[in-house]
């Protein structure tokens, strides 16, 4: 059951770095130094709650499938860790237990 739950975890989190990469894709947010903002991606699907990046944040989380930003406050203590702290968001890191859903749905990569 506890695996169930953090798979679901693993997998709301991932649709939301789906969608962000989508928008990140946009031509008019290519702004190297520009903040912009992207969905939180927590594991709670009815979250509309939106955490603002520079391009060089968003890239530096994004270069790592098991980590994800969210808004503080929205981690789920049991089922990741969080590794960086900032005053608006946060980066989490999933475990090694949800490896293949976090590796398997990032869009970036190509071995997936």
């Amino acid at each position: 059951m506890a695996r169930e739950r953090e798979e679901r975890i693993a997998r709301n989190e991932s649709l939301f770095r789906a969608a962000n990469e989508q928008i990140a894709g946009w031509e008019e947010r290519v702004r190297e130094d520009a903040t912009e903002p992207y969905f939180c991606e927590c594991g709670n699907p009815e979250c509309d709650e939106k955490v603002v990046l520079r391009a060089s944040d968003y890239e530096r989380v994004r270069s790592d499938s098991h980590r994800f930003f969210v808004v503080p406050g929205h981690e789920i203590p049991d089922v990741e860790t969080v590794i960086e702290r900032h005053e608006d968001w946060a980066v989490i890191e999933k475990s090694p237990a949800v490896e293949d859903i976090v590796e398997g749905t990032d869009p970036r990569r190509h071995d997936g």
